[in-house]
């Protein structure tokens, strides 16, 4: 099989154009990050990038347990009839590929566009879902159901009349993106600007209640495209106080899932797994490869509840690459974090990563990280987005930031 990094995914998806052209910082990440499916892929997989580092991967090699190699455009006759395995399914990765399969005469199979994948990748989809749980959960509370909305005066009417502060969403946007707080009383000239522009592009914005969050976390899951859905396992990840992604926990299933516990039921959560297998076997039947389901824990009036079904990534996603390094390259008796980092100064990432070479250089024990640091792609002198893991081998509580 051969993997494909196309972040940026649910902006290509809206724009439903073969031709769309990714914004210049999207770009980038793509290309410096290229090589970021590894971690989730098979052994005997390769990874499509756009230039092989040899020394960086003969170091994998020679260290880890066995990971997907790289390969460039050039070598691609030499893997036919493999599948295509795309980070997230769009018209225009589809379309990258047909060219490239055109380019080098190759056979190939690449997955199908479906036009129903444009609204499954949208919030409308997982407000959906997140409806028939609160149908059929009773400890998960039904006021946080977002509502849609394509009229900019409904969204200031229901600003006034609301006695807590409500969030505004793009409903094509993940990962903290297309997040819009807003204030309690009355929307601001530049609020409304920005509220008129989603619906301008999108045509809807979801509303909701902004929630006193606790934890961000996710489960995540497998479709075979033949209408069968199986939890794969949690992910626990870190976001900034606007919602952004930073990163992700490394550790064990058993660790998080009792963490999870320490908060919430232990049935509760076996139970809204088992309802997103159903719920998601049935919606999203054709589509295979992964489904991420970001939830969080939330305190409401003094107890902790469950907020199931915050968004739906109808992609790989960052967390299911962290529970898979987890899985596969984190030794056992070790837990830590993947941090996905941007600095715009030229050479600031080389600096930090010969600095982290140095102070916490990498223990490697039976083909697993023990201990240290890791980059899990190449680094360079012009490199500006960053993807590594920080490992340590005392264990201990699960940490909530870096």
């Amino acid at each position: 099989m051969i993997h494909y990094f196309n972040p940026g995914h649910e902006t290509a998806v809206v724009n439903a154009s073969p031709y769309y052209m990714a914004p210049a910082n999207v770009v980038l990440m793509q290309r410096q990050l290229a090589y970021l499916p590894a971690w989730y892929a098979a052994p005997e997989d390769v990874v499509f990038v756009w230039e092989v580092d040899e020394a960086f991967h003969s170091c994998l090699r020679e260290n880890l347990r066995p990971i997907a190699s790289p390969i460039g455009a050039t070598s691609l006759p030499d893997y036919a009839a493999e599948d295509v395995c795309l980070w997230g399914i769009s018209p225009q990765a589809i379309h990258f590929w047909e060219e490239l399969k055109a380019a080098y005469e190759l056979d190939i199979h690449l997955p199908q566009w479906r036009e129903e994948y444009r609204y499954l990748n949208s919030r409308q989809s997982a407000q959906e879902v997140l409806s028939l749980l609160c149908g059929q959960i009773a400890a998960i509370e039904d006021t946080i159901l977002p509502v849609f909305t394509s009229s900019l005066d409904e969204v200031e009417s229901m600003v006034e009349q609301s006695t807590i502060q409500l969030l505004a969403k793009a409903p094509y946007s993940s990962s903290g993106r297309g997040l819009l707080w807003l204030p309690v009383g009355e929307l601001t000239r530049t609020e409304r600007q920005i509220l008129h522009g989603i619906i301008k592009k999108q045509q809807v914005v979801s509303i909701e209640q902004a929630l006193d969050k606790q934890v961000d976390f996710a489960m995540e899951f497998l479709s075979d495209g033949k209408g069968k859905v199986s939890f794969a396992g949690y992910s626990l990840f870190y976001a900034s106080s606007k919602g952004a992604y930073e990163g992700n926990y490394l550790g064990s299933q058993k660790k998080i899932a009792a963490y999870l516990s320490s908060y919430l039921s232990a049935e509760l959560l076996e139970r809204v797994q088992k309802e997103l297998a159903l719920i998601l076997s049935d919606k999203y039947a054709l589509y295979e490869g992964c489904i991420g389901v970001d939830m969080m824990l939330y305190k409401s009036g003094g107890e902790y509840r469950l907020h199931p079904c915050v968004e739906i990534n109808m992609r790989y996603n960052m967390g299911y690459l962290a529970m898979c390094f987890s899985r596969n390259y984190l030794h056992p008796q070790s837990e830590g974090a993947f941090y996905l980092d941007y600095n715009a100064g030229e050479g600031s990432i080389m600096q930090k990563h010969n600095e982290l070479q140095t102070t916490r250089p990498a223990i490697i024990e039976d083909g697993r990280l023990k201990s240290g640091y890791l980059p899990l792609c190449p680094v360079r002198d012009d490199s500006h987005y960053w993807a590594y893991v920080l490992v340590t081998a005392d264990g201990g509580e699960i940490p909530h930031k870096r």
